[in-house]
């Protein structure tokens, strides 16, 4: 008895133009990318774009030869190199050795393009592979199942379908089980 008054009176508030209403009044203001964090002033200014010999740090990070700041792939998370106790973690390690492979493919040779700073001073880019036929690393560590996509929603203005690339290589792995998204899944 109680149900049959009750469902005209939800279908009658969720008709009401007031809450019907999704998008705010005012447009959010839009998020400052190229903002430098205050504890970021001894990194100097943010460069356009980085090209050089690289490194892996971890699965995320690529450290560049006489560059300041270590580049953090955007688009993109990795699992920590080590967890709490400083031990070495399998996901970590698959992580770091697949960026290292992509980046023996072309003598660790990048052309990056930086997007901004992020809140621990490093520089937030786009890197490919400088070779004829440019392999993006982010696209590719997503591709490979040892990443996840992250901050998707931070688009690139130089890109801006590469959050919807990054995205599908992301579920393309997902889907085909690949790298670390069994364990991720939980399945043996």
């Amino acid at each position: 008895m109680k149900r049959s008054v009750l469902l005209p009176l939800v279908l009658a508030l969720c008709a009401s133009p007031a809450l019907a209403q999704t998008k705010p009044a005012t447009p959010p203001a839009p998020p400052a990318a190229a903002a430098k964090p205050a504890a970021c002033a001894s990194a100097g200014a943010l460069p356009q774009s980085w090209s050089g010999q690289a490194y892996a740090i971890d699965g995320e990070q690529l450290g560049g030869v006489g560059l300041k700041a270590p580049l953090k792939l955007w688009g993109l998370q990795a699992p920590a190199l080590r967890d709490a106790a400083k031990a070495e973690t399998v996901g970590g390690m698959r992580a770091r050795a697949t960026l290292e492979d992509l980046l023996a493919r072309a003598d660790h040779k990048v052309k990056c393009r930086i997007a901004r700073f992020d809140s621990d001073c490093r520089l937030v880019a786009q890197c490919a592979l400088d070779e004829a036929q440019p392999v993006d690393l982010g696209g590719a560590m997503l591709a490979s199942g040892v990443a996840w996509g992250h901050e998707l929603e931070d688009a690139l203005a130089w890109e801006p379908r590469a959050s919807q690339r990054y995205a599908d290589a992301e579920f393309e792995a997902r889907k085909a089980r690949k790298g670390m998204w069994p364990a991720w899944l939980g399945e043996k």
